[in-house]
């Protein structure tokens, strides 16, 4: 079961800090930090590469390769694939290992990327919100 807890910006910034190679979210610094143990024991493993697609342990969903998140910003459309771990920016190719931090990259200021504004593609062709995919 995850929680969601409210943090200082230096607080998240000091977590961040102590990311090592291979750590792309909260809970697995925190986990190494504190002597928790790994995900993978708690049920929420982390995906690599050879996974497909991006896993976002903190929100339990996992994004399969090829998965397109689409939002529109000031009137443009932005949209993002889940690839090798990571999400590719259509627009510029570039690579972000969070959806969060790929959003800051369009977005000005801090934003809750659950709020409904990322997209996707339904099976009807319709949009839903990226929220109704976490558990």
């Amino acid at each position: 079961m995850s929680r969601t807890i409210a943090i200082s910006t230096d607080v998240f910034a000091a977590i961040w800090a102590q990311r090592q190679e291979g750590e792309e979210a909260e809970d697995t610094i925190l986990r190494r930090v504190l002597g928790c143990g790994t995900a993978e024991k708690h049920g929420a493993a982390e995906s690599t590469p050879a996974d497909g697609g991006v896993h976002d342990t903190r929100n339990g969903v996992h994004f399969p390769e090829g998965f397109r998140a689409i939002r529109t910003y000031k009137r443009k459309e932005y949209a993002a694939v889940a690839t090798a771990g990571v999400w590719v920016r259509e627009d510029t190719g570039a690579r972000y290992p969070t959806l969060n931090q790929l959003n800051d990259t369009i977005a000005a200021g801090p934003e809750n990327i659950w709020n409904g504004n990322w997209k996707y593609r339904g099976s009807d062709g319709s949009l839903c919100s990226i929220n109704d995919l976490r558990r």
